[in-house]
């Protein structure tokens, strides 16, 4: 019996530490996997030894914490009750399919070593293949609401989730030792199967309702770049009135330099007064000029606001746009979200240098965009591996969480290459999107 209980809980571990490797590769080390993998199988031996079916919570509620320790991440926590749910579910239809077919009751397999051992490469294979199908979905459609969920409303999932595994197991450990008919087996996995997807449509209303909120602030986000690509539009306008008001006088303090031949005086006013003027107007013109070539509004509003934003701090601004841009595949809030996170780095990192120095392009590379900007900085000793994980950052408490919301947004598109290189004591941010 000690060998049945060995075998068992070595294949639940075996099937659970597949399911996380699905979910989540490549984000773990081999070393954590072996982590999980022994963990699971001690507390599935220690659960079937002492017939303790409560057992089963603190089994995936530890390793539920544990996977969302090691990766960060709280919405990780309800990935392994999810796992083990739908390792329940193969198990049992796999159960249903010898039932039937070759008349095997669940006793009889319970009770066979090498049954039980070749059982568990088919439920392996059912269940990584769904599972592969839900990290899809989540990326796809669910990702942004689970990073910005409510931590409540994160923890609400995952206890029921637990739940729901709980009494699936229940259910389904409640005809282990009996014998039962065709029909009843049916029943029983029938039973199962509607549970867990009652439990999934209350959740996916909970969901629904995260995704609207997500929506409203996305909604919000974007209008509040529109707004700021407004307010510095009239800022420049504003100034271009001004000038042109300015223009008679500057013209006639010109005059009267030269009429009276006080060339030294002029020098001074014009090094002092007319040239700078007149930089900071090439620099806002040059960026409205360079602009005029974006024709995605919402890519236009936060290149304007972030750029225009450098030239009045008195960076040396750089831009490049000699394509026309009227299309990208990415979507536009995590596309104006991560140009904002580069875009606001670089000017943090070039205000900390001599020469504050930004570059920006955009432009087109047979059918793929490209952006690449760049900018002086001080070294401070991080690489850029350190620079993208969470919570370190060189600017106090507070900061860090910049490149790491990008490596997630990142993550979830297969149609975009992305580089950081430090090349000439410029750091550079290049991404190319097909």
């Amino acid at each position: 019996m000690d060998t049945i209980y060995l075998i068992s809980s070595v294949s639940c571990a075996l099937m659970l530490t597949c399911d996380i490797f699905v979910l989540v590769h490549p984000q773990l080390s081999l070393k954590k996997y072996l982590i999980f993998f022994f963990s699971f199988s001690a507390l599935f031996y220690i659960q079937m030894y002492f017939t303790f079916y409560p057992m089963l919570f603190v089994t995936l509620a530890v390793n539920s914490v544990l996977l969302a320790k090691f990766t960060e991440k709280l919405y990780y926590v309800f990935y392994v009750p999810l796992g083990y749910i739908v390792n329940c579910i193969s198990l049992n239809l796999f159960g249903l399919a010898l039932n039937l077919l070759l008349d095997i009751s669940v006793k009889e397999l319970n009770a066979d070593k090498l049954l039980l051992i070749l059982y568990t490469i088919p439920v392996i294979a059912a269940s990584c293949s769904v599972l592969y199908l839900v990290r899809r979905l989540f990326q796809k459609y669910l990702m942004d609401t689970f990073e910005t969920m409510n931590k409540k409303l994160l923890i609400f999932i995952a206890l029921t989730l637990l739940l729901c595994a709980f009494m699936v197991f229940i259910m389904a450990s409640f005809f282990d030792n009996i014998d039962i008919t065709h029909r009843e087996y049916l029943l029983m996995v029938s039973s199962l199967i509607l549970y867990f997807l009652f439990t999934v449509s209350m959740i996916s209303i909970v969901l629904h309702a995260a995704i609207q909120n997500y929506e409203a602030r996305k909604k919000v986000e974007y209008l509040e770049n529109l707004n700021e690509y407004t307010r510095n539009l009239e800022l420049v306008y504003d100034r271009l009135r001004s000038f042109k008001h300015d223009y008679v006088n500057i013209m006639a303090s010109l005059a009267a330099y030269i009429d009276e031949k006080k060339y030294d005086e002029l020098e001074i006013f014009f090094h002092e007064h007319i040239l700078p003027m007149q930089k900071d107007l090439t620099q806002k013109n040059g960026a409205l000029n360079n602009l005029l070539h974006v024709r995605i509004l919402e890519l236009k509003s936060i290149l304007y606001a972030k750029l225009l934003l450098a030239v009045n701090q008195d960076i040396e601004v750089n831009i490049d746009i000699p394509d026309e841009i009227d299309s990208i595949h990415m979507d536009p809030v995590d596309l104006t979200r991560m140009l904002g996170i580069f875009l606001d780095n670089a000017m943090e990192a070039c205000l900390e240098t001599e020469h504050p120095l930004l570059n920006f392009h955009l432009g087109k590379m047979n059918q793929d965009t490209v952006f690449i900007i760049s900018n002086t900085f001080t070294d401070k000793g991080l690489s850029v591996a350190q620079m993208y994980k969470k919570d370190v950052t060189t600017k106090g408490a507070g900061h860090g969480i910049g490149l790491s919301s990008v490596s997630e947004i990142l993550n979830r598109y297969d149609n975009i290459y992305h580089e950081t290189s430090i090349t000439d004591g410029l750091f550079i941010q290049q991404v190319q999107i097909s």
